[in-house]
């Protein structure tokens, strides 16, 4: 029997996520046929078949996805210990992938990645936007390093993941331009309750919106619901309610360009936390490190201890 290697590694990951042979042959630039030796040795090694073989392609088994996230996990050590050999005269190099809540993606991804890649050029940066759920799934499977999210009660009761918060995201009321609450400084719940609202029902930001109401309590008067947050803007904007969000883009317009205004909650609430989630018994990489220091720098926030 021969040893597992990291090549054979790396080729059963190219065809898990591609599902195919033929094009994980092309990600790692082999024939075909090496690729099928490859992970025909694999699973003789392992002693379980990781893949089902079917005309469309290749689908993991349960102790091929469970292999998967142990294979991903080794592949991330050995860059890791690439990172470690160079750091003492070189800058950061490999790949990072990082992962970004829908709603945060468009509003903060974009500066921080800037920041970085302008500081780390030759760190082969991706990434990934979904819900809390997606992010956390791509998290415990080991293809994405770090996520930038909002803080859930999952992250709190879950042992597997560790979060280290940067700031706190205020609530505010967005309005349409000629709603009569628009002529106020600020907003209480109070006066919203009786108001249609258009909830932005993405977790955990409805949890959190609702409970702002819950908390004095008052029950919204929620007249629709929204995933996207463009669509809770329009919604607003053609004057169909309010809603009451925390990121806030630098127009006061819709994407049809309509007039929407912003005001202040009152009193002000607690804010929701964002910060770097990873899981917690993984050693983040240096690269990952490098990556939460520059949200905090880029963002403004504070973040001490992310590695330890």
């Amino acid at each position: 029997m021969h040893e597992i290697s990291f090549r054979q590694l790396e080729y059963f990951v190219a065809a898990a996520e591609t599902g195919s042979v033929t094009a994980a042959a092309a990600k790692v630039h082999l024939t075909q046929s090496a690729v099928s030796t490859s992970l025909a040795e694999l699973e003789e090694n392992l002693g379980v078949q990781l893949f089902l073989r079917h005309a469309r392609g290749l689908k993991l088994t349960a102790p091929g996805r469970q292999a998967l996230a142990d294979a991903r996990r080794l592949l991330s050590g050995v860059d890791e210990l690439r990172d470690s050999a160079r750091s003492v005269t070189s800058s950061l190099s490999g790949s990072l992938v990082v992962g970004c809540y829908s709603t945060l993606a468009a509003v903060l991804l974009p500066r921080v990645i800037a920041d970085f890649v302008a500081k780390y050029p030759d760190v082969d940066l991706s990434f990934i936007e979904g819900s809390d759920q997606h992010l956390v799934s791509r998290l415990r499977a080991v293809s994405c390093d770090i996520a930038l999210m909002y803080e859930a009660d999952e992250f709190r009761l879950a042992k597997d993941l560790r979060m280290t918060a940067l700031y706190a995201a205020e609530p505010y009321v967005l309005l349409p331009a000629r709603h009569p609450l628009a002529a106020q400084d600020e907003i209480g719940v109070a006066e919203l309750a009786a108001e249609p609202m258009i909830l932005f029902d993405l977790p955990p930001g409805a949890t959190y919106f609702l409970s702002l109401f819950k908390d004095e309590g008052l029950t919204p008067n929620v007249r629709y619901r929204a995933t996207n947050f463009e669509m809770v803007r329009s919604l607003v904007a053609h004057g169909l309610g309010y809603a009451v969000l925390t990121q806030r883009p630098g127009i006061p317009i819709s994407y049809d360009g309509l007039e929407i205004v912003t005001r202040p909650l009152a009193p002000r609430p607690p804010g929701l936390n964002v910060g770097i989630v990873r899981l917690a018994d993984l050693a983040p990489s240096r690269r990952a490190v490098a990556f939460a220091a520059q949200c905090a720098e880029t963002l403004g926030g504070t973040i001490d201890s992310f590695d330890g």
